[in-house]
């Protein structure tokens, strides 16, 4: 069955069995020589270096901030009201690029966008691994972006991808997620809940369209066209067709934020009508 980037759903719980065992605790931290940018890659909007083979990339957007039909307001009590979905007030918006979207031939993740619900702004940070060989360095960051404690994670069908993705990457390198354990809500569940039979597709694209009015411009890359500019870029070390993927990825967690406020409200709504219209 494939999800709604057109991904394996089924092919990481068969791969499973042939993974290492033996966790060996945290991922540890680069090398402190590793912290220098000794890499040539073009074409990367602002940013930062922050390890050996990974960028940082942050935007700030002050709530209130029109989304389509909606406004970007803080999400932070919607999470809170779906808290028996997996939803937590403080909460960490994950969405994952990949190199592959069937989850074969040693598929990994290249890009994660992560929106956090500050007090004033919704804040996304995207980490970019500039190749293969700097995967630690690049869990490591993840990590080290994470609130100390205190969190859940809102995916977009992460548990059947997204998170199961980021499990295979931990194992094989020895080490175990820090976020394990944490909530985690996908909003995936909780869209098909509600329009299921009312849209053709619960895709995030079906849904940014026709629910909450976002249509995105020409810079956006499709998902099925990501693993193939990703190569090519691996192959010419220039970034700039990169920058539609990392626009297609902002925009995909600034959605899930955008959505659980809607879905919070069709949630109390149907709480205080018994409907779910």
């Amino acid at each position: 069955m494939k999800d709604y980037k057109g991904r394996d759903q089924e092919f990481f719980g068969r791969l499973d069995s042939f993974l290492p065992d033996g966790v060996f605790g945290r991922i540890p931290p680069p090398q402190p020589q590793q912290s220098t940018n000794e890499i040539d890659v073009s074409g990367l909007p602002e940013g930062d270096w922050v390890a050996r083979g990974v960028y940082r990339m942050e935007r700030e957007i002050p709530y209130g901030r029109q989304y389509g039909h909606r406004a970007l307001n803080d999400p932070s009590s919607s999470g809170e009201l779906l808290s028996s979905w997996g939803g937590s007030r403080r909460t960490v918006y994950l969405d994952l690029e990949t190199t592959g979207l069937s989850g074969a031939k040693g598929a990994y993740a290249f890009l994660v966008g992560l929106g956090f619900n500050t007090e004033s702004s919704f804040k996304v940070v995207q980490l970019f691994m500039a190749g293969p060989a700097w995967e630690k360095n690049w869990l490591w960051c993840l990590e080290s972006e994470l609130p100390e404690d205190d969190y859940g994670l809102v995916t977009y069908n992460g548990k059947a991808f997204d998170l199961p993705m980021l499990r295979i990457r931990y194992r094989l390198a020895k080490s175990a997620p820090i976020w394990e354990g944490h909530p985690h809500m996908d909003l995936l569940m909780l869209a098909r809940r509600f329009y299921r039979g009312r849209l053709p597709s619960c895709s995030l694209s079906s849904i940014e369209q026709r629910i909450l009015g976002v249509h995105r411009s020409t810079e956006d890359i499709p998902g099925r066209d990501i693993p193939a500019i990703y190569t090519r870029y691996l192959s010419s070390s220039d970034a700039s067709p990169l920058r539609g993927v990392f626009y297609h990825n902002t925009l995909d967690v600034i959605s899930m934020a955008v959505l659980q406020i809607h879905i919070a409200v069709l949630t109390e709504q149907k709480n205080n009508t018994g409907n779910e219209s």
